[in-house]
């Protein structure tokens, strides 16, 4: 009886000793500028690179036969790798690394992958970099990009030209998380009027003919807005930015992850009444909003929801003999440009393991996008009694769309390739 109660205690005790040695490690990586959920960084024990696992979708991970004294290193392409003790918090912040700030993009899978790898020519704007800018409009983000040029028309109108003379043409594809921002073929160089700038993560711009990869519309390129996910902190911000020209703008943003629920809210309302130029007055309002449910680490459900409200009035030209007499005063007083935008998506996502996932978006897009152009406008060419030759005609054009779509996607990694 007393050797069978020794022996069972030292079992206890070696347990014990086991127990405390070898444990399971639970934490979650963060990129450190955003609060964002870091996906796919590779986490591995600093005494033997045999036990690693990566990050799920929602950051988190859990490695296995660590020891108390033992420290983890977490690597990410794009980012700095970190070394952390397997005692420390279990949140850990990653850093971009640099130059390395480009090596991860979406491709046009919809899915994270090395820009090394990809067959086209991509350069990211990263958040810290977008963030820094502290632009009032999004051609001031765009124009950081080696070879793009976004031509901007006065209050946030806009052409766009990528490796090309700069022009109106429809060359380009605007996209939000991977979804075009308008069906095909219907195209206005001033689609990104309603883009809240102050809810975009990164920027990817696509270089150089891509319709192979993403379809007729992009036959000069493509431009990819990330917008900001839930963050798994707490976080909440407000800006506001004037100028001494009748500049205006309040934006805010605010996210977080509670148990199972997410969400990230960011909105930017901004006006100019008053400038420099006469007849430039304008008014945007816009509203992103993300909401996650994770029903488990491997499957959730996202909706997004996009609002934007914009009105601006168009100098238009100047007379010849006004401007001859110096006289630089537009008689177009009552042109415009206006847009009126709202789109949504809801997707189901689920990572069968680390080689395969799958996903099912359905979504809808609305806009209204008008105007009353001043070059539209003519003089009544001969006298009758409807057409009195001392007044002019003009013209008030829009282009509106409403559409439905579904994206079904499968996607499967094969070890012998």
């Amino acid at each position: 009886m007393r050797f069978a109660i020794i022996c069972w205690a030292s079992l206890c005790l070696c347990y014990s000793s086991l127990s405390a040695q070898q444990t399971g490690i639970d934490g979650k990586i963060l990129d450190a500028e955003t609060k964002e959920p870091i996906v796919g960084a590779l986490i591995q024990l600093q005494s033997t690179s045999s036990l690693r696992t990566i990050s799920n979708a929602e950051g988190s991970f859990r490695i296995t036969g660590s020891e108390d004294k033992d420290s983890l290193r977490i690597s990410y392409q794009g980012y700095q790798s970190v070394t952390v003790a397997c005692s420390a918090q279990p949140l850990i912040y990653i850093n971009p690394g640099g130059h390395l700030l480009q090596s991860v993009v979406v491709t046009a899978n919809r899915e994270a992958g090395l820009r090394t790898q990809s067959p086209i020519a991509i350069s990211k704007l990263p958040a810290k970099m977008i963030d820094e800018a502290k632009s009032t409009m999004v051609y001031e983000l765009i124009n950081k990009t080696p070879g793009v040029i976004m031509p901007s028309y006065n209050n946030e109108q806009h052409a766009m030209s990528i490796r090309q003379p700069m022009g109106t043409s429809a060359y380009y594809l605007y996209m939000e998380d991977g979804v075009p921002l308008r069906p095909l073929g219907i195209f206005n160089h001033n689609a990104l009027l309603e883009v809240n700038q102050f809810a975009i993560s990164s920027i990817e711009v696509v270089k150089g003919p891509v319709s192979s990869i993403y379809g007729p519309e992009a036959v000069g390129g493509a431009i990819n807005f990330i917008m900001q996910r839930p963050t798994l902190v707490p976080t909440a911000k407000v800006g506001i930015q004037v100028d001494n020209w009748g500049f205006r703008r309040v934006q805010f943003g605010a996210g977080a992850k509670i148990k199972k629920f997410g969400f990230y809210v960011g909105g930017l309302t901004s006006e100019q009444t008053n400038s420099w130029m006469s007849n430039s007055d304008y008014n945007k309002t816009a509203l992103n909003a993300r909401l996650e449910y994770h029903f488990s680490e491997k499957t959730r459900l996202v909706g997004n929801f996009i609002f934007g409200k914009y009105y601006s009035q168009m100098p238009g030209s100047v007379d010849s003999t006004m401007y001859f007499s110096r006289n630089y005063v537009s008689s177009s007083d009552f042109t415009y440009r206006k847009s009126d935008a709202h789109r949504s998506r809801l997707s189901l996502e689920h990572d069968w393991n680390e080689n395969a996932k799958s996903f099912i978006t359905v979504f809808q897009r609305n806009n209204k996008h008008g105007q009353n152009p001043s070059y539209a406008i003519r003089w009544n060419p001969t006298p009758s009694p409807t057409n009195d030759p001392t007044k002019a005609r003009g013209e008030i054009n829009s282009n509106d769309f409403e559409s439905y779509g579904v994206i079904a996607q499968h996607s499967q990694r094969f070890s012998f390739l």
